[in-house]
């Protein structure tokens, strides 16, 4: 069983979304939207982690995708760069 997961060269279709299944939220690039690069970076958060312990990091790169996941007063920085 995984928490998070860090997908590089993510399948996206022509809605410009990745697929997966009820059990994650998929956190993008920032921008991803509106970028014209290709998304080479996304990550997976797991729904048993409460969206209050974690946060999307705003990164304008389609090659990084980062959170930040909080307990208390310790925080740690999650990145996947492409």
């Amino acid at each position: 069983n995984f928490d998070i997961l860090a997908i590089q060269e993510p399948y996206i279709d022509f809605l410009g979304l990745t697929r997966t299944t009820h059990h994650w939220y998929v956190v993008y690039p920032t921008g991803h939207h509106n970028m014209a690069q290709r998304t080479r970076s996304v990550m997976l958060v797991n729904k048993r982690l409460s969206t209050n312990s974690w946060l999307p990091i705003s990164l304008p790169s389609p090659d990084i995708t980062a959170v930040s996941l909080s307990s208390g007063n310790s925080k740690i920085h999650i990145f996947n760069l492409y």
